[in-house]
């Protein structure tokens, strides 16, 4: 089963994204991730649905914890402003080179989740967005 995953994930990576392929990758479902649903990605998601997600960063982690961050964008604001919706740290296995989890939102909107190395807050080793209807 172990030998299933890596295959699914290294074959993710070659085939849902076109950049370099030791960049990481975050990818929603509104599935529980697994082999079968991993390469049917979503963006589009109901409120109060949990919103599945994998990250995948293939050169492996380099921390034993990362900081996941959900920003929305805030449509009350004359340039649309962004807002932090939620922010949580994670303790990983470092010996896998994915994480997977889920959240809920129950607000609609335009969001990005952004996810960090603890060794550097100020630039997220990947991103990606989503709506929330």
């Amino acid at each position: 089963m172990k030998r299933f995953w890596i295959l699914t994930i290294i074959l993710c990576c070659i085939f849902l994204s076109g950049c370099e392929k030791n960049q990481p990758l975050l990818f929603f479902n509104s599935q529980p991730i697994t082999p079968q649903t991993i390469n049917h990605p979503g963006r589009n998601f109901a409120a109060d649905q949990p919103i599945h997600y994998i990250l995948i960063v293939p050169k492996g982690f380099k921390n034993d914890y990362i900081r996941t961050q959900i920003v929305k964008k805030d449509e009350k604001t004359a340039h649309w402003g962004y807002k932090i919706y939620q922010s949580k740290d994670f303790r990983i296995d470092t010996t896998k080179n994915y994480f997977i989890n889920y959240f809920v939102i129950n607000e609609p909107g335009y969001y990005f989740m952004q996810i960090f190395s603890f060794d550097n807050f100020d630039i997220p080793i990947t991103r990606n967005d989503f709506w929330v209807k």
